[in-house]
């Protein structure tokens, strides 16, 4: 809402918003209005299916192959910690060798730091929001998609490929 009223989304009629931290969260903005849904839990963004046969979805979630499974901070922590054990020589893989905890914050700062392993688990999360913001483009033809939450920190490492995905889409 806020960001639709103040933020990159502010005069758009039609925006779509994704948060994405631990989790994915979204807002949609359809004719100028905040759409909610018909019991208060519209826009559940994180729960579109990119991949039919994906991981489980996080928490309470039955489904697989969510976005949030997909391409959250959980994801991100998941597809770094898989690449750490492929290439224990990365920096990715030295943390884990020494007993640090595999996150976002920490994929993102190896990363922006030129780790190979941990660019490459982010270029996998960016394109997997790549797929996820191709529907929203394609399901609600919005002015504008706005990315956001604590991934975000990771910049064009995770944007660059998310927009190559949308583009050749």
């Amino acid at each position: 809402l806020a960001e639709w009223r103040y933020g990159a989304a502010a005069g758009a009629r039609e925006a779509a918003l994704l948060t994405i931290g631990t989790g994915i969260g979204g807002g949609l903005v359809v004719g100028g209005a905040l759409q909610r849904g018909s019991q208060g839990a519209g826009a559940e963004l994180g729960h579109m299916v990119v991949e039919a046969d994906g991981p489980r979805c996080q928490g309470n979630c039955p489904n697989r192959g969510c976005l949030e499974a997909m391409a959250s901070g959980g994801a991100l922590a998941r597809e770094a910690q898989r690449l750490a054990r492929e290439r224990p020589e990365s920096g990715l893989g030295r943390a884990l060798a020494a007993g640090r905890r595999i996150s976002g914050p920490l994929v993102t700062e190896l990363a922006h730091d030129g780790d190979v392993a941990a660019i490459d688990a982010l270029a996998t999360i960016g394109r997997w929001l790549g797929v996820g913001v191709c529907n929203l483009v394609n399901m609600l033809n919005p002015d504008v998609v706005v990315i956001g939450g604590g991934v975000i920190a990771a910049g064009e490492l995770l944007l660059e490929p998310a927009r190559a995905v949308v583009a050749e889409r």
